[in-house]
């Protein structure tokens, strides 16, 4: 019975975000999830506590539909737009008056969205970088009082970390709901992605078998983003090594695959 409300559910939400649509890769802007997703290898996190690394670029995919494959809905995806030192990570945000927030999703959400019985496996693709003037806060966080990087990536490096979503107030009655106040357990599980060129697509990622057994779901947390850029304003060649500053945006598409989506190609 739970499995077949949490379906509707689940259909009920997707559904709702099919109005939302990306905007263009060459002004940088996004939407909170399209439906929208990718091929390409697949790596797994790395051992029970610590961090692995997925290495490089996994390759090329659309980052549409085109990019799922056999039943269910359409593959989940999110357009994280973020400044340097700043995360993407579902949570309680201002929606209605931050604008900057219009590429997170809320926890009640998330909570549908990354609900799977077993298949659970994400990707990124880089955009391009987006040179936003001065003044404009443009992506979520990012400090206003400088400019934007004069030579933008052409690479970006992550790190990703596993988080819990919890519950204050669980349903007496039917423990599995929450009547209130959704929260993030602890960061667990760091992985290294990248580094992966603009336009191009990281392994697959299956954490499946990895999350903790949870009530309301498990989703990502993208963290640390590095990038190449300092490198470009020298001229030089060099992994995506230096921070993304606090002035500049970085922009990727996430795409996730459920036990309800189709599967990657």
């Amino acid at each position: 019975m739970k499995k077949i409300i949490l379906a509707f559910l689940y259909i009920s939400l997707s559904l709702s975000f099919i109005g939302c649509t990306q905007q263009s890769s060459d002004d940088g802007g996004g939407s909170g999830q399209d439906q929208q997703g990718g091929g390409g290898g697949g790596q797994d996190f790395g051992g029970d506590g610590g961090g692995g690394d997925t290495g490089g670029t996994g390759g090329q995919c659309a980052g549409t539909t085109a990019d799922g494959t056999g039943s269910g809905t359409a593959i989940h995806h999110f357009y994280p737009l973020v400044a340097g030192g700043e995360s993407w990570v579902p949570g309680n945000y201002d929606f209605q008056n931050d604008p900057e927030t219009s590429t997170f999703i809320s926890l009640s959400d998330a909570s549908i969205i990354f609900s799977s019985d077993s298949k659970l496996q994400f990707r990124l693709k880089v955009r391009p970088q987006p040179n936003p003037p001065a003044g404009e806060e443009y992506c979520y966080g990012r400090a206003t009082g400088q400019s934007a990087d004069a030579h933008t990536y052409t690479k970006l490096q992550f790190t990703v970390y596993l988080r819990d979503i919890k519950c204050d107030q669980p349903n007496a009655g039917n423990p599995s709901q929450c009547d209130s106040g959704f929260y993030l357990g602890p960061r667990y599980r760091p992985q290294m992605i990248g580094p992966v060129n603009v336009d191009s697509c990281s392994n697959i990622v299956d954490i499946g078998s990895l999350r903790n057994s949870t009530q309301y779901g498990t989703t990502i947390e993208i963290a640390n983003v590095q990038s190449d850029s300092t490198c470009q304003f020298n001229d030089t060649f060099c992994p995506a090594g230096d921070n993304v500053r606090a002035a500049s945006c970085w922009h990727v598409t996430l795409q996730v695959v459920t036990d309800f989506t189709q599967s990657f190609n």
